[in-house]
């Protein structure tokens, strides 16, 4: 990748995170309230918690596992970032930024949620800026890995691949402003982001599928059909709102984002076991 190449995706993430920025400020994030409304002691009591000394931990076995998880998924990007080639690289950026979108989720979904929704807006906030950071450090990570996917094209495919990398970092933070803004709701969804991330995930499926006669995106292709996988999950889980009887009823915390982020940790390591750090610009 060139300078001027690189100049360019420093400049689309330093003027999208302005665009948070100034969104976020002006905005009325705080003016979309759960539903049911909820007081701080509310979102405490839905789920186990500890308390350190003044400082509430809500869901600690959640947050051990989605920090666990970032942890796993930044450690997966380390041997990428070593090795030698275009494609490499940029899935060990991938993976180290995946992971401390994970990391920042957690604050939120799970470790500090009442704190960061409720104690200066009661009742709580449906959703928060450290949730919406996590979600633009999600479409950074995957358009990284759409720019990762580019090197196994030859121009102008290419070129074009890393061109909408940038529009789609940018294009999210705009429909995210407008989110925050009107505000609405569906736009700051963790919903609303998977459907805008369809595209690039396709856009790679199908680069792997075309060329899935070399062992290498073979490979690929099979494990981006066991994302959609763990994703399908996610929403099984999630609509069965099985979390809160089983709680209530056994005491045992265990919700979809827990469903996803076991399914995210094998994910992960299947990935840095099945698809090594090989010369991937051969993987033509």
């Amino acid at each position: 990748m060139n300078t001027k190449a690189i100049w360019r995706i420093l400049l689309t993430i330093l003027v999208s995170l302005s665009l948070f920025s100034v969104f976020l400020s002006l905005g009325k994030v705080s003016s979309i309230l759960m539903d049911p409304m909820m007081t701080a002691q509310d979102l405490i009591d839905q789920a186990p918690s500890l308390d350190l000394g003044g400082v509430i931990l809500q869901q600690p076995s959640s947050t051990l596992l989605v920090f666990l998880l970032g942890l796993v998924t930044a450690w997966v990007g380390i041997p990428y970032l070593k090795a030698k080639g275009f494609v490499n690289r940029w899935l060990g950026i991938n993976f180290i930024v995946w992971g401390l979108g994970a990391w920042t989720a957690g604050l939120s979904y799970q470790a500090f949620g009442a704190a960061l929704k409720c104690v200066s807006n009661e009742p709580c906030s449906w959703t928060n800026g450290v949730e919406l950071f996590y979600m633009i450090l999600t479409v950074y990570s995957i358009n990284a890995l759409l720019v990762a996917y580019s090197g196994f094209t030859a121009d102008p495919v290419k070129t074009r691949l890393q061109r909408f990398a940038l529009i789609s970092i940018l294009s999210y933070s705009l429909f995210q402003g407008i989110g925050m803004l009107y505000p609405v709701q569906f736009l700051l969804s963790y919903e609303f982001m998977l459907i805008f991330l369809a595209t690039n995930l396709i856009l790679m499926m199908s680069i792997s599928y075309r060329r899935k006669s070399h062992a290498l995106h073979a490979k690929l292709w099979r494990t981006w059909l066991l994302f959609l996988g763990v994703n399908a999950a996610y929403f099984v889980a999630l609509f069965a709102g099985y979390a809160l009887p089983l709680y209530e009823s056994t005491g045992i915390w265990f919700n979809e984002n827990d469903v996803l982020h076991i399914l995210l940790l094998g994910w992960m390591l299947l990935w840095v076991t099945y698809v090594k750090p090989v010369d991937f610009n051969k993987a033509f």
